[in-house]
């Protein structure tokens, strides 16, 4: 991402104030540059600084290491803190409507102790005032009264619980195709997905068939950067014929095990995984059923024995450039408050930050995790960050990042990249206006120039093997590189220095219609 499409240069496009367009080192005070043309004020992923008279060139990777080494040099001066050994994983629960996410989500809460019987019971009677007895468990998650009147969740919930070998962060996600936004926003926090697929005649088909969201969840979930996915086959017991029908168990894998592989998703790799369960009769959940006649042809783990046996890659290193892609600011007794995920990095108690694209500063004051007042986080955190130096909420929108002094994150205004059209009403062409969703962030771009039809396949080189340049238009089922306009400027990074903050998709009318592919690191 963020490239020119020949030589694999990063091309982008900062903004200073007033939409003038400057070129710095993020640790230097910005030179104003105005009198340059929009032309040359393009870069080449470098950025320049001057020293004793003479100009020295810095590429992507050497402003991010000497941003870096600032970081290290500076907490190697400080206190030293204890983490939880215990590995940190935020897992989404995604998949079709009515499919079961969220009575899953609120019976693992409710099993692990996070909802007693008393609030229970009060939950019971609602549901069957409702006229929803058997949704006791979906109305932990869905909290309002739209939500509990009508059965469909509308926006993400978020539970937190501990085992003894994981602290694990829940995100149910909306299934509903009109609530999608709100399910990409669950599925970029998440480093594992849980894809509930209903085994009933006729719900399944229609999650899976054309439309259907079982299939639209997995492609977002993978562009999101989530490379592991637990497929768990739910309601087994309420299956045609007998329950936990083998016959349908197998007919459904049949069907999934080809599209999770031409998403990037395999058994035979290790990042993919069959489970059959029953979330509302809790069987097959946190142990494997008593009566072992019940599933006599399954030997695998339950879904918790698997989930606290899986080991995760984790590239993120809390020495690294700071980087939490912030939900929002919540002002409360006339304190700011801010909340997001750690990317990479680590914030302690007392520690000057800013906030990108407006590179307001900072000083964080408390950090709050589940409720929990702590004296430093680390990456893989969903933190509440209480800070000093915010005049108004209003100052920090979704997508806006927060970052340490120096940093070698940029906000751009220009990105380029190689993207995949999945589905389209007609064609697209220059001009044409989607919605971006990025981290956090949700923002309209408009298509600046299309810059070649690409094969779908790399070159031996490594590079996009070119079909067409300069087409007037694409259409469903093409590969381009483009160059995109972003409408407001946005924290975004090369894929190869940060895929969390490099993966993206674009939106048009309810339907995603593009995904940003990177087959290969030089594909960027």
């Amino acid at each position: 991402m963020l490239r020119s499409l020949v030589g694999s240069e990063m091309c982008i496009r900062d903004r200073g104030k007033k939409g003038d367009v400057v070129k710095a080192t993020p640790a230097e005070p910005v030179k104003d540059e105005t009198k340059e043309t929009k032309e040359t004020k393009e870069t080449k992923g470098e950025d320049a600084k001057v020293e004793k008279g003479a100009e020295v060139k810095l590429t992507t990777e050497e402003r991010r290491e000497k941003a870096r080494q600032e970081v290290i040099k500076k907490r190697q001066t400080e206190k030293k803190f204890t983490r939880d050994p215990r590995p940190h994983f935020s897992i989404v629960f995604c998949g079709h409507v009515d499919a079961g996410k969220s009575t899953l989500s609120g019976r693992l809460m409710h099993s692990y102790g996070l909802v007693d019987e008393r609030e229970m019971d009060k939950i019971k009677r609602d549901a069957s005032s409702n006229k929803r007895e058997g949704w006791e468990y979906a109305y932990v998650f869905d909290v309002s009264e739209e939500e509990r009147a009508k059965g469909k969740t509308h926006e993400v919930g978020a539970g937190y619980f501990e085992t003894k070998e994981r602290r694990i962060t829940i995100l149910d996600a909306p299934g509903h195709k009109a609530f999608v936004p709100s399910m990409i926003g669950g599925a970029v926090q998440a480093e594992l997905a849980v894809l509930v697929i209903s085994a009933r005649t006729g719900e399944f088909e229609a999650g899976f068939d054309k439309g259907g969201q079982s299939r639209e969840h997995t492609m977002l979930v993978r562009t999101c950067g989530v490379k592991n996915l637990i497929c768990v086959i739910n309601k087994m017991d309420e299956t045609e014929g007998c329950p936990w029908n083998k016959e349908r168990y197998d007919q459904i894998l049949e069907k999934l095990r080809p599209f999770f592989k031409g998403n990037g998703f395999d058994e035979k790799n290790g990042s993919l995984k069959f489970i059959p369960i029953a979330a509302l009769a809790n069987i097959n959940l946190l142990a494997k059923p008593e009566d072992e006649t019940l599933i006599p042809w399954y030997n695998g783990p339950c879904l918790m024995d698997y989930v606290n046996g899986l080991n995760l890659v984790d590239t993120r290193r809390e020495d690294d450039v700071l980087a939490i892609p912030l939900v929002g600011a919540v002002k409360d007794e006339g304190k700011m408050h801010i909340c997001g995920k750690c990317e990479s990095g680590s914030i302690e108690v007392g520690d000057k930050l800013q906030i990108l694209p407006s590179k307001t500063e900072v000083i964080v004051e408390t950090i709050l995790i589940e409720n929990t007042e702590l004296d430093k986080c680390y990456p893989g955190d969903n933190v509440q960050l209480r800070v000093r130096g915010l005049a108004d909420d209003s100052d920090v929108s979704s997508g806006f990042v927060l970052t340490s002094i120096p940093t070698s994150l940029r906000a751009v205004e220009y990105i380029q990249a190689r993207v995949m059209v999945l589905d389209v009403k007609n064609i697209l062409s220059k001009g044409s206006r989607l919605m971006m969703h990025i981290h956090t962030a949700q923002e309209e771009v408009v298509i600046d120039e299309i810059l070649a039809i690409v094969d779908k396949k790399m070159g031996p080189d490594g590079k996009p093997v070119v079909l067409q340049k300069k087409p007037s238009c694409v259409k469903a089922g093409d590969t381009m590189m483009v160059r995109l306009e972003i409408e407001r400027p946005l924290v975004v990074e090369e894929y190869t220095n940060f895929d969390k903050m490099a993966r993206f998709m674009l939106r048009e009318d309810g339907k995603t219609c593009l995904l940003y592919t990177s087959p290969s690191p030089r594909d960027s």
